[in-house]
Parts: structure tokens; sequence; C-alpha cells
């Protein structure tokens, strides 16, 4: 039986400090984990720097901002939230069904 995918659309908020890969190689990452959770991605766009609202380290003021749509099983978006949590290169992520 195969599972029902919905069509899902997340921001991130990318933490770049301290890395050497370029930001598409930080999405290629997080794309990696989509597709571990049984996910595929439609679409990715580039917001741009932006600052962050409320910043938890002075140091840290703003970040690259970033949506993708994708489609993933129901619980998709929990254990993607878990494994973006453990490879902390997501700073911030918001989904919403679409």
């Amino acid at each position: 039986m195969t599972q029902t995918k919905r069509k899902y659309k997340a921001t991130f908020i990318i933490d770049t400090r301290g890395r050497e890969e370029t930001l598409d190689q930080l999405l290629e990452k997080v794309k990696q984990d989509i597709t571990a959770i049984h996910g595929e991605v439609v679409a990715v766009e580039n917001l741009g720097q932006r600052d962050l609202t409320r910043a938890t380290d002075p140091k840290f003021v703003n970040a690259p901002y970033v949506q993708m749509e994708f489609l993933a099983p129901v619980d998709g978006p929990k254990h993607l939230h878990e494994r973006l949590r453990l490879n902390q290169i997501v700073y911030r992520a918001m989904f919403e069904k679409v």
C-alpha cells in the first residue's frame, strides 16, 4: 500500500556561522533530509539575507531565508523537524500545508 503524500511549504532560516560550505551546498543537505523522510522537493526559492526578528545571539542578527515546497507523508514535517534539529544547519523552520 502506498502512503499518501501532501504538499508542504517550509521556510528555513539557514545557520551559516562558522561553515565553509556555500548556501547551495547547505541546501543540498536539507534536500537530502527531505528525501530521507520519503519526501521530494518540488521548488526552492532563496529569499535572501534578512534580519532576524528575535535575535538570541547578538553576533547572529541576520541569516539567509529559504522557502521550499515539497511532497511528504502526513508525518513528514514532524520527522524532518527532528532531523534538522540534529544536524543544526537550519536555525529555525516553519512548515505549512499547501
